[in-house]
């Protein structure tokens, strides 16, 4: 019996948790950027601080990158361990555009209706076009007027880098299909170069510091870690009971280790920005391979958890905040700002006010998430759903034809993907 598409899906439940909280993490900093909501909390008549975690949260992109980079392989590293299918460049590029570009085109479109051009914010009818245009290719990051200085909505950078990524990604994966070890060394060789460069040479980082070279070690991290899940998948089901709660066990051990280091990370980062921006940038590059390869362990160290911990990560929640979490990603910073400009006009006065910080963080996140809501369910998915019935038509049109004139065709030959957007646990 030829198996199902269902069966062919694996799903690595706790990742669901690991993407909603990267996502958190980036969305309360840049509301705090905002407000300067002071960052602890009292229990039992102690202060904790967690000043420093929010003040480098940014740097759970990185592994909201190295998520990517799992899951994109995540498919190819099941065929090699098991045989499955994986999809065919034209079905990926199919997949990746119903996921990204109707969310993103919404985003640019409404920032541009919205805000930019009645707030007067381009200062000549060219610079204008010119920043739409490069948005729409994608190329923004390339040029500081249309990266740094944009008012289309500075949080988008990720994906111009992702779909950047995307185009290479399925000859990435071929090669790193038949020569592993050669493919993500070179990747994470060119990584580590660019930083090098950029560290000993740039006199200036800020446009260099985010830019898709800098990502491709934590690429390949995603990728390696990939393959070792696929391959650890069957010894580990062939444990004997006590062996694997011995695992299981040990997994915790390592995962709470991996969250002591991830602060640790997070604090060395936070001090550096006592040295100016460009010590700070040059920190974020120095720590970027330690922080996903630290985010990786955690990751893989989760998924072997006993249940009981895993649900932690892999419950509602966290589920259906993985499934909003590219729109929620793509709209809360915008939106913060807007909304202190318009309803918070005196900056100090809020910043001085533990009422006024409180009311505006909870603010931004409850519109945040609704819009993204309205984005994910009211659009996202329906643009998939409906394209992907217009493709299974035309395709069973193509079939039928093909039958009268004798030139029928497999209906694998159709691009019929279904949409999973939001499905972080899923190849």
């Amino acid at each position: 019996m030829r198996p199902s598409k269902r069966e062919h899906r694996l799903e690595i439940g706790v990742l669901y948790g690991f993407r909603a909280l990267m996502v958190l993490f980036v969305v309360n900093y840049h509301i705090w950027q905002q407000s300067w909501l002071p960052q602890w909390f009292k229990l039992f008549g102690r202060l904790y601080g967690f000043d420093f975690f929010t003040r480098s949260s940014y740097l759970f992109v990185d592994g909201m990158m190295l998520l990517s980079g799992f899951l994109l392989y995540l498919p190819y590293a099941r065929q090699t361990a098991e045989g499955t299918p994986v999809p065919r460049p034209g079905q990926f590029y199919w997949k990746r555009t119903l996921r990204i570009i109707p969310s993103y085109l919404a985003a640019v479109l409404l920032a541009l209706c919205l805000f930019a051009l009645p707030q007067g914010a381009y200062a000549s009818p060219k610079a204008l076009a010119w920043d739409v245009l490069t948005h729409l290719t994608f190329l923004f990051p390339f040029w500081p007027q249309t990266y740094l200085y944009t008012p289309l909505n500075g949080a988008l950078w990720t994906i111009a880098v992702e779909m950047q990524f995307y185009l290479l990604f399925p000859w990435l994966a071929r090669a790193a299909q038949k020569r592993p070890a050669l493919t993500l060394c070179v990747m994470a060789a060119a990584g580590w170069a660019y930083r090098f460069c950029v560290c000993r040479f740039a006199a200036d980082t800020a446009m260099l510091v985010n830019q898709l070279p800098s990502f491709l070690d934590v690429y390949a991290l995603g990728m390696l870690g990939a393959m070792g899940y696929c391959r650890a998948r069957e010894p580990v089901a062939r444990l004997d009971p006590p062996a694997r709660r011995a695992l299981q066990w040990a997994c915790v051990a390592v995962f709470a280790a991996g969250c002591v280091f991830v602060c640790q990370l997070l604090g060395a980062q936070s001090a550096a920005s006592a040295r100016g921006q460009a010590a700070l940038r040059l920190s974020q590059m120095a720590l970027r391979f330690p922080f996903a390869l630290t985010l990786l362990g955690m990751m893989l160290a989760a998924a072997h958890a006993p249940r009981a911990l895993q649900k932690l990560l892999d419950n509602r929640l966290m589920r259906f905040l993985s499934v909003i979490s590219m729109n929620l990603y793509i709209w809360h910073q915008i939106l913060a700002v807007q909304m202190r400009q318009a309803w918070f006009l005196d900056t100090n006065a809020l910043h001085a006010s533990a009422p006024q910080q409180w009311g505006y963080t909870v603010l931004c996140f409850s519109v945040s998430i609704l819009v993204a809501m309205t984005a994910t369910y009211g659009l996202e998915q329906p643009v998939a759903r409906a394209a992907n019935r217009m493709i299974k038509h035309f395709g069973r049109q193509k079939n039928h034809e093909g039958s009268q004139t004798g030139q029928t065709e497999q209906a694998a030959n159709t691009v019929l993907v279904r949409a999973e957007g939001g499905r972080a646990g899923a190849d």
